[in-house]
């Protein structure tokens, strides 16, 4: 068949009915795949439609003009894939092959016109041991009833949600090859593109664009999918930039993914793991990224039965920040977190996980942290350079830990700030990590390296102080070791300032201290149960 003889007109399928082009959409679609395949052309112009099928052999182009939009109408939509707030998929892709939206036109999701933009989330803080807010309750934040008191103002917080809403917009369940290229999706109302039970899907040059403040919003959800590529995209998102999960009842593994040369905005974490994590997700690179003023940047939140291992972030520029509001995440360049969801959470493990070559500006330090009992194997910082500055959102939501969402532990709960912090992990590298911090920090921030019950620890090449200078950091230390065993720190070198550079407590297993430049540390720490050689001054 020729190519002329292959494209479909959706003008040429039938007129709109009281402005709604669906019928044309399903009419040029239909009659598309029942030739046995092509393209589906949608000329430049504006058309709003309810849902959308797509079928195998398909692909829908849209030119360079062309602007869809979803109905305001519920009945226009499926009332199959319900969504948990009622929303409606858009555009549908189910057990099909080859499947394609392509183009220089764009797709208009009309959130800000769904959304209730002049109001925020409700909520309310009047009482610390429950805020409808925090999820899974009581919260312990260092603010106690202020923290999230409306009362502090809600400029910055996510909008509240409709009674209806059309999401997710394109979801394509148990597809085989399917390709997202160069289109524009804006200003969605929940989540923008969702794979789940897929295989050899390709999202390439599309730019995402949502607003920053409607919840739910997710760039990019790849649920028990193989074999993704996603490349040279732009996303802005209120929630997660490009999500993954995995569920033991779907028979394909979330594996083989790749992202590269993105940029990524979120309100939420621009690259996140979970929550959703019941089955296996494995063997995933993330390379030439960067990150702009996001709330989280790489984040893996663990909850659940399933194994999360060999996953390499490599190449990437953050910039990360303290928003004010009930967002999950405190402004961390990099969270991995294992955490139980409830008290009946058989917890699953991670393992082998890396970050490479990263660079971070941030208003909170890095995280690694695994509830008592979790399983966390093989973390490596190669390369990482953190620099941590102060936030105008320290006061409302600073100085606390975020572990949302768990019934098991507090939530959020007040701790000092390490530059990076490492709890319950086992096998955990530093290698040529630097941190640098701005003056006149609150005074949570503490120590550089932080490290809490790891068994196994080199530090190698770090570099770096406390928080604090003079008599303001005395208590705390360039790295600090708290029940810490099997322990080497070489080739490192206190940055200037550092009043102690190692504090041990209750460590076990010190092994070598070598080849430290500790020339301007005021106190060169806990170093007598090391062997030490090379060290300056010498100890």
């Amino acid at each position: 068949m020729s190519p002329a003889a292959s494209a479909y007109d959706v003008t040429e399928y039938g007129d709109p009915d009281d402005g709604v082009h669906t019928d044309a959409f399903r009419g040029a679609i239909d009659a598309c795949a029942d030739a046995g395949g092509g393209t589906v052309v949608v000329p430049s112009g504006e058309y709003t439609t309810g849902t959308i099928r797509l079928r195998s052999d398909v692909t829908l182009h849209l030119e360079a003009g062309a602007v869809v939009r979803p109905a305001t109408e519920e009945s226009a939509f499926t009332s199959k894939h319900i969504g948990p707030d009622g929303e409606r998929v858009f555009l549908l892709a189910e057990d099909a092959e080859n499947v394609t939206i392509a183009g220089e036109g764009e797709f208009d999701g009309r959130g800000t016109e769904f959304m209730r933009m002049d109001t925020p989330i409700q909520g309310h803080s009047n009482e610390s041991a429950s805020h409808p807010l925090v999820s899974n309750g009581p919260h312990e934040a260092r603010q106690g009833q202020r923290y999230l008191a409306r009362s502090d103002g809600t400029e910055g917080w996510p909008v509240a949600k409709p009674d209806f809403r059309p999401g997710p917009m394109f979801r394509f369940n148990h597809c085989t090859d399917v390709t997202v290229r160069d289109v524009t999706l804006r200003d969605m109302p929940a989540w923008t593109l969702s794979f789940h039970g897929s295989e050899e899907i390709d999202v390439l040059g599309v730019d995402i664009l949502n607003h920053m403040l409607i919840p739910n919003c997710d760039g990019i959800h790849i649920g028990d999918s193989r074999n993704v590529h996603v490349s040279d995209c732009t996303i802005r998102s209120c929630d997660d930039c490009i999500t993954f999960g995995a569920r033991p009842d779907v028979e394909t593994t979330c594996e083989g993914v790749t992202v590269t040369n993105c940029t990524l905005s979120s309100s939420a974490c621009a690259i996140k793991f979970g929550s959703g994590t019941d089955d296996t997700i494995r063997d995933c690179v993330f390379q030439n990224i960067v990150v702009q003023g996001s709330n989280r940047g790489l984040g893996i939140q663990h909850r659940d039965s399933g194994d999360l291992e060999n996953v390499l972030f490599t190449d990437v520029v953050i910039d990360s920040n303290l928003l004010p509001g009930p967002w999950w995440g405190k402004g961390e360049p990099i969270h991995v977190s294992s955490v139980p969801r409830d008290e009946d959470t058989e917890l699953g493990a991670i393992r082998n996980v890396r970050f490479e070559n990263v660079v971070a500006r941030s208003e909170n330090g890095a995280l690694v942290y695994g509830a008592e009992g979790s399983d966390i194997e093989n973390v490596t910082f190669d390369d990482v350079r953190i620099e941590l500055t102060g936030s105008e959102n320290a006061e409302l939501v600073g100085g606390n830990f975020d572990l949302q969402p768990t019934s098991v532990l507090p939530p959020i709960f007040e701790h000092d700030i390490a530059g990076v912090h490492v709890e319950n992990v086992r096998n955990v590298t530093m290698r040529d990590v630097e941190l640098s911090w701005a003056d006149d920090l609150p005074g949570y921030y503490r120590d550089g390296l932080a490290c809490s019950n790891v068994e196994g620890v080199l530090v190698d090449g770090f570099v770096g102080r406390q928080a604090h200078r003079g008599e303001d950091g005395s208590d705390g230390a360039a790295i600090r070791l708290s029940d810490a065993r099997d322990v080497t720190v070489r080739d490192s070198r206190a940055a200037d300032g550092t009043t102690t550079f190692l504090a041990l407590d209750g460590t076990e297993d010190e092994r070598l201290l070598t080849n430290n430049d500790l020339l301007d540390a005021e106190d060169p720490g806990d170093v007598e149960r090391f062997a030490t050689s090379g060290n300056a001054p010498s100890l």
